[in-house]
């Protein structure tokens, strides 16, 4: 009988010895190690109740028979089914199951793939995820909250390799120099970038319903598809118990909330949360005659978002809505749009089913803008965008399929009506040896036929191999990925192409040619002590890329001839005991060519890293990160010192309590967790966008209550 799953079985150590009859089980994808919540256990005993899992791990109760117990189904919407006897070490203690499950478009060769079941007690990490020759770093939200972060935008900054900009309280992330249009974001699996301005604000996003974020460097044409030239960021939800209150400087003051139940044979989960700020911090203005201290006015935010979703055996269906308001205020010299606001409206849903091994899953995104000026009436404006996708994969032997489609649509003030219709279809081939040989090899295409911009298609194809084992737990791995991407203007990119209207001016799609990555990676220890280091170099040459050049009359976007970066990735990471450090340092060489003229992209610094220590036990946690960038250009025109931003070097500082590990703590079913943060602690002054000053040093605090039944 084929197997559907690979199972990896790991203990991790408890904070209190487990019952003879209890283990605890982790269910994850086992292509990304992502945790997965909603999947449903039944032991196979007559008469057993079902467990749907409300979080990605949960104990339960089961019998002992010599060295297995109870035999137990697996189930979830979008994997394979999977039938397991739980194994058990010969130690008494609690164990902890890792099950892996693979998804219903598995490929032959991952069905019977060889599984080798044992029970050891040192888990681990999954963090760090590597497919085929590609970098992702995953991280889990509890570990971001004791780290000090209440928002996703504070988790990306804890990432490595990840850039976020904000101006007017809306944020980009940048990846390997890439714009945040060419930075592809989703949700569960479902795209969450604008189909108008291509762009994906997440800061509407509450960190209560979600469970890890993951950043993956590099184009992803097969499994992302058309846009995402520069990197991938997925989000993935959960289903908790959870409040959480946070107050700050500058009028920061979030409240959110989670809840799930099992019932009707399936998982029900919403969450919500509220958030408002003044931002009214003070900045040197040196944009005037003489250098002067100001504080904003008008960089107010106000947002609530709710989000609800339900797990299935078979299907599953998940909804987000969220509203914002915030004002427009303008460059640090210019006070025209002191009065301005901007209203953002977002409306997300998505359906998934599974059908004899294939999943078909569908999409719906709308968003509306609206900007209101009310000292000039004539400039108000409404936009609102549309899409629409719908995707069917499978698997057939060894091949991986996927074809969908969708079409998005546009209207705004003055008459404005775009439309557009899409198609793609993609395979992929896999293969992979277990064991001493430790290779894995991945090969993909993917077509996409765009309304307006014809047949597109691109390839990739990844690789990695163990090349030496050093002692008994060490291990240098070499990996290398080639892939090519493609994205279509956006719906905005046409409209604005002349700034005048006076004539249409053609945008032709941006193609990465070749985004190339090579490195290698030496791993070292297990969970509670390990040790790894990584060195990658990249090259990617785009031609026709999509740029709006800060500074150009009527900030228009044009194709530009060649846009190539060259660099070096490098991160390492020691942990041992309660302390752990990591590091991560980027080299880049970005440059625009076209017309003859050489132009660094704006906004890419040459150097940038970051650094994070940690020092964690059961109860207090204390973290300290530090992020640097280099000289950063903002100009269309040859590299001077004399149009860059400064390089900037910002220190956040965070130590947290676990209330439950306190004497006499009044609820033994739930934990709490006090933080208190100094971000910008060296308060340094710096910009993340020209002309839009960030804050100096602020403070917060936040307190989390979350149910956890033990």
């Amino acid at each position: 009988m084929n197997i559907v799953v690979l199972l990896l079985v790991s203990a991790i150590a408890q904070p209190s010895p487990a019952s003879r009859d209890s283990v605890t089980i982790c269910v994850d994808d086992a292509r990304t190690r992502v945790p997965l919540v909603g999947a449903e256990i039944t032991s196979l005993k007559a008469g057993s109740p079902s467990r749907r899992l409300s979080d990605a791990c949960a104990r339960l109760s089961v019998t002992r028979a010599g060295t297995t117990a109870d035999s137990m189904l697996v189930v979830r919407s979008g994997y394979l089914p999977h039938r397991v006897a739980v194994p058990f070490a010969t130690r008494p203690a609690g164990d902890t199951l890792r099950v892996s499950l693979l998804a219903v478009d598995a490929t032959r060769a991952e069905r019977l793939a060889a599984v080798q079941v044992t029970a050891t007690r040192t888990a681990a990490s999954t963090r760090d995820i590597s497919t085929a020759g590609r970098t992702t770093v995953t991280l889990q939200t509890t570990d971001a909250r004791t780290a000090g972060a209440s928002t996703v935008n504070a988790v990306l900054s804890l990432m490595p390799f990840t850039n976020v900009r904000s101006a007017r309280g809306e944020t980009g992330l940048s990846l390997r120099g890439a714009r945040r249009e060419q930075v592809a974001i989703t949700l569960d699996g479902m795209p969450l970038n604008d189909p108008a301005t291509g762009i994906a604000d997440v800061s509407d996003i509450p960190l209560a319903g979600l469970q890890s974020a993951t950043v993956a460097l590099g184009a992803d044409p097969v499994g992302t598809g058309a846009g995402a030239t520069g990197g991938v960021l997925a989000l993935t939800s959960s289903a908790q118990r959870v409040a959480s209150l946070r107050v700050g400087a500058f009028g920061q003051q979030t409240v959110e909330g989670a809840w799930h139940a099992s019932s009707a044979g399936a998982l029900w989960h919403a969450s919500a949360a509220w958030r408002t700020a003044t931002n009214d911090f003070g900045f040197i203005n040196d944009a005037g005659v003489l250098p002067q201290r100001e504080a904003r006015v008008n960089n107010d935010e106000q947002r609530a978002t709710l989000s609800l979703g339900v797990i299935g055996s078979r299907a599953q269906f998940s909804l987000l809505g969220s509203t914002s308001e915030r004002g427009m205020v303008g460059p640090a010299n210019v006070r025209a749009y002191d009065a301005d606001r901007s209203h953002t409206d977002r409306l997300l849903a998505r359906a998934q089913t599974t059908a004899r091994s294939t999943t078909l899953s569908s999409g719906i995104r709308r968003m509306q803008l609206r900007y209101v000026d009310p000292t000039r009436p004539a400039l108000n404006s409404r936009a609102v965008a549309w899409a629409a996708d719908a995707e069917w994969r499978g698997a057939i032997r060894d091949i991986t399929w996927r074809m969908g489609g969708g079409a998005d649509r546009l209207t705004a003030t003055g008459g404005i009506t775009q439309r557009r219709s899409r198609g793609f279809g993609s395979v992929q081939r896999a293969w992979s040896a277990l064991g001493d040989a430790g290779w894995s090899v991945d090969v993909g295409a993917r077509a996409d036929l765009i309304e307006g911009n014809g047949l597109l298609p691109t390839a990739s194809i990844g690789a990695e191999r163990r090349i030496v084992r050093i002692g008994e737990r060490a291990r240098l791995i070499a990996f290398g990925r080639a892939a090519q991407a493609v994205r279509v203007p956006t719906l905005y990119d046409l409209y604005f192409s002349s700034p005048q209207r006076l004539f249409v001016r053609a945008l032709s799609p941006e193609r990465v040619d070749l985004d190339v990555s090579s490195g290698l990676r030496v791993i070292a220890g297990g969970a509670r002590r390990h040790a790894s280091i990584e060195g990658t170099l990249v090259a990617r040459n785009t031609r026709d890329a999509i740029v709006w050049f800060p500074g150009n009359f009527g900030w228009s976007p044009a194709n530009v001839g060649v846009e190539r970066l060259r660099g070096v990735e490098s991160r390492a990471e020691v942990a041992s005991g309660i302390a752990s450090l990591s590091t991560w340092v980027t080299a880049y060489d970005a440059m625009l060519s076209t017309n003859g003229l050489h132009i660094p992209t704006p906004y890419v610094p040459r150097l940038a890293g970051g650094a994070q220590l940690q020092l964690n036990t059961a109860a207090q946690h204390a973290t300290i990160v530090w992020r640097g960038m280099g000289a950063r250009p903002y100009t269309a025109g040859p590299r001077n010192p004399d149009f860059e931003l400064a390089a900037v070097s910002l220190v956040d500082i965070t130590v947290a309590q676990q209330l439950r590990a306190l004497p006499h703590w009044p609820w033994p079913r739930f934990d709490a967790l006090v933080a208190f943060s100094l971000e910008n602690a060296a308060d340094a002054s710096w910009q993340s966008v020209r002309g839009f000053p960030s804050p100096g040093r602020s403070w917060a605090i936040s307190f989390t209550l979350q149910h956890s039944p033990r």
